[in-house]
C-alpha cells in the first residue's frame, strides 16, 4: 500500500511531467523528419533520383517513427514507468548528470539527465530541469531500495562487470 502511494508524491509528477516531454519531442522530431523527408523528395524530384529516394527514405523513417511514438502516448505506458511500477527490482544504478551552459563565463541554465541504469544492461534516460532532480532522486530512493544511487568511476566498472554488484541489500544504509 505504501508502494501505491509513493506513486502520487510531487517527484513522481515530476518525473512524469519529464517522460511526457521527452515522448511530444521524440513525436515533434519524427514528424518533422517525415515532413523534411516528403519535402525534399517533391523538391528534387525532377532533378536527381537520388536526392529524391534519400527524401523519401527519411520519409519513410519518419512515418516509422511517428508511429512508434504515437503507439507510446501514454505516460504509464512508458518503458521507465512499467519498470517502476510492475518490475522494480530490474533498476540496479540510478545517477544523473548536470549539465550547465556557461557561455563567458555567465550561467545560462543547466539541465540534468537522470539515467537509469538495468539489470539486464539497459539504460533509460529521462531528461529534467535540474531544479527537479533532488525531489525525484528522494522519491527514487525509496521506491527503489535495492538500486544503488549517486556516480562513481567505481560504480561503473562494477556495473560493466556485473550489474548485480550494484544492488543493495535491504539492511544497508547509503
Amino acid at each position: 500500500m505504501e508502494r501505491e502511494k509513493l506513486f502520487g508524491h510531487p517527484g513522481m509528477q515530476l518525473l512524469l511531467r519529464a517522460i511526457r516531454r521527452e515522448q511530444r519531442l521524440k513525436l515533434c522530431f519524427s514528424l518533422a523528419l517525415g515532413l523534411a523527408g516528403f519535402a525534399m523528395a517533391y523538391a528534387f524530384f525532377q532533378y536527381s533520383a537520388l536526392l529524391t529516394i534519400l527524401g523519401l527514405g527519411c520519409a519513410v523513417l519518419g512515418i516509422l517513427y511517428t508511429r512508434r511514438a504515437l503507439a507510446q502516448r501514454r505516460v504509464d505506458d512508458s518503458r521507465l514507468m512499467r519498470l517502476l511500477r510492475y518490475q522494480p527490482g530490474q533498476v540496479a544504478w540510478v545517477y544523473s548528470i548536470l549539465t550547465e551552459r556557461l557561455p563567458f563565463g555567465l550561467k545560462v541554465g543547466s539541465s540534468c539527465t537522470l539515467y537509469f541504469r538495468l539489470l539486464d544492461g539497459g539504460e533509460i534516460s529521462v531528461g529534467m530541469p535540474a531544479r527537479d532532480v533532488r525531489v525525484v532522486s528522494r522519491l527514487l530512493t525509496r521506491l527503489l531500495p535495492q538500486a544503488s544511487f549517486g556516480y562513481t568511476k567505481d560504480r561503473e566498472q562494477w556495473y560493466l562487470a556485473n550489474p548485480e554488484l550494484l544492488l543493495r541489500s535491504g539492511e544497508e544504509e547509503n
